[in-house]
């Protein structure tokens, strides 16, 4: 228990780390990303992907709705939920088709010994910026460290009959953005409201919020849960069993657009009346996508050119077991739970209701 309150901490932590610090870098992400060709971005943000969809699928359940047949509960809670990334890559390597930027090129060229003004100069460095060339990226990833920085290692190849040598090219403006970030926090609304036959209808938003240099933060989702002892005798089950189905879309800046589903089964059983403790678990499938777009920007020799890439990326979650606890004051109600699956994350919320 010590240990799952220290992980919740640990989260609202991160999140008030990752307000207060807006801007604190140069580069924004979507700077950044202008750097990179497809496969470069994709290794580049794929640690924060896994975080996006496991937290938007944790913290819809805190207890069971009532097995009435006709009643009305409502209540609003306030929750964040933090995926923990320390097992995540905060570097990558890859060997992908890029386009060099007039610079590059001269600097690969000088490295080889070329320089400006000599003959067939300009007609080999118009070569090198009119096509992509195999090169090998490596550096920080999204959440690496803020002191390090992308490099290129360009192979060496004979171009226009010249032999221009192997050369690493440093690139400063791509660096790990969120410098080390260990929990990716996402806290959020959740207005819940039933109950007709143990039925619930669940809704949650987070208004439009700057994170960091990542660009403005929202979603919204919603979903049903529904208590089984609705229409099963109660002597057959001495807990309260609910299925239920909850689904939402998050964006980031014009970067990011995420989509997560869950299905779960859960269970829970309340001890006390008035003052009460819930304890409750679920064993849940989920799925989500994040689509990733932005544009990457380099040389020709007719100029700078701009081209508009998109590609999806999926979450790791499938299947995942969340445990949890619920302590009820009346009116007031404090809960927490921590999700066990490829990504593990804990969820902390308050709320209020009758």
């Amino acid at each position: 228990m010590k240990q799952l309150t220290l992980k919740i901490a640990s989260v609202l932590f991160a999140f008030t780390i990752l307000l207060s610090t807006t801007s604190v870098n140069a580069q924004s992400l979507d700077e950044t990303l202008q750097n990179l060709s497809n496969q470069a971005a994709e290794a580049y943000v794929q640690p924060i992907i896994p975080a996006f969809g496991s937290n938007l699928n944790s913290g819809w359940f805190s207890g069971s709705p009532g097995n009435t047949l006709l009643g009305f509960t409502l209540n609003v809670k306030v929750f964040a939920a933090g995926s923990f990334l320390a097992g995540e890559a905060k570097n990558f390597s890859v060997s992908a088709p890029f386009r060099f930027t007039s610079p590059q090129v001269e600097k690969i060229l000088n490295n080889s010994g070329i320089f400006s003004g000599m003959p067939g100069y300009d007609a080999l460095k118009n070569k090198m910026l009119s096509q992509a060339y195999t090169v090998k990226l490596s550096g920080p990833t999204v959440i690496g460290s803020k002191d390090e920085h992308l490099q290129i290692e360009f192979p060496g190849e004979t171009i226009n009959g010249v032999t221009v040598g192997s050369a690493t090219v440093d690139v400063n403006e791509v660096t790990g953005l969120l410098d080390n970030l260990s929990i990716f926090p996402t806290p959020g609304i959740q207005l819940n409201v039933g109950t007709i036959y143990g039925t619930q209808a669940a809704f949650r938003w987070l208004p439009s919020v700057d994170i960091k240099d990542l660009g403005k933060f929202s979603f919204f989702g919603f979903g049903i849960l529904h208590n089984i002892n609705s229409w099963i005798p109660i002597p057959l089950l001495p807990v309260d069993f609910s299925v239920g189905y909850f689904t939402q879309k998050l964006k980031v800046g014009d970067i990011f657009e995420s989509k997560a589903t869950q299905f779960g089964l859960y269970v829970s059983q309340q001890f006390g009346i008035g003052l009460s403790v819930t304890p409750y678990a679920g064993v849940t499938y989920e799925t989500s996508t994040t689509t990733v777009n932005y544009d990457y920007v380099f040389d020709t020799p007719v100029g700078p050119t701009t081209q508009h890439i998109s590609f999806d990326l999926e979450g790791k979650n499938k299947l995942a077991l969340t445990l949890g606890a619920r302590l009820n004051i009346f009116f007031f109600n404090i809960a927490a739970d921590y999700k066990i699956g490829a990504i593990n994350t804990a969820t902390a919320s308050i709320f209020f209701g009758f």
